[in-house]
């Protein structure tokens, strides 16, 4: 399956540093506009390596298929590199719950096609955030967000 992910290509967006350590060609970043479905086979299991989001069965699966030159797979994002082009794509549910079972058993379910989403307007690289209910208690400041962290998963670093 082509990447047919469409957007405005453009130079304004920082290239986050991972990327221009691992893939110094790239000059442009973009978020999606269309998801991608990608099948797993478990070959691209066996091939992958845990606890790295350039090398895991995901990763070697966009490779495989031609739909990336290299991947940056995270638990919330992911990056599809394409000649000197970075595609951001959301990590989907059932994917994150793939990356954490591979990490922790080298085990991605193989035979099934995983969504890579489109981004939402809300998260595309530099759109502001607004806060809902800046009337409340809060009296305008931000809400407090609770993150939870699962444990023996790769981690991006940015």
């Amino acid at each position: 399956m082509k990447n047919k992910a469409t957007s405005n290509t453009t130079n304004r967006h920082h290239i986050p540093r991972r990327i221009r350590n691992n893939f110094p060609r790239v000059t442009k970043v973009r978020d999606a506009t269309k998801s991608i479905v990608v099948s797993v086979e478990n070959q691209d299991a066996q091939a992958g390596d845990r606890n790295n989001p350039q090398q895991c069965a995901l990763a070697k699966a966009c490779m495989r298929r031609n739909i990336a030159d290299g991947a940056i797979i995270g638990i919330s994002r992911i990056w599809l590199i394409k000649g000197n082009v970075a595609t951001r794509y959301m990590t989907s549910e059932s994917v994150a719950r793939e990356i954490t079972s591979f990490d922790r058993h080298q085990y991605f379910a193989p035979g099934k096609d995983y969504v890579l989403g489109k981004i939402a307007p809300t998260q595309k690289m530099g759109a502001t955030k607004k806060y809902a209910g800046s009337k409340s208690k809060t009296h305008g400041e931000e809400p407090m967000i609770h993150k939870h962290k699962t444990i023996n998963i790769r981690k991006l670093k940015v």
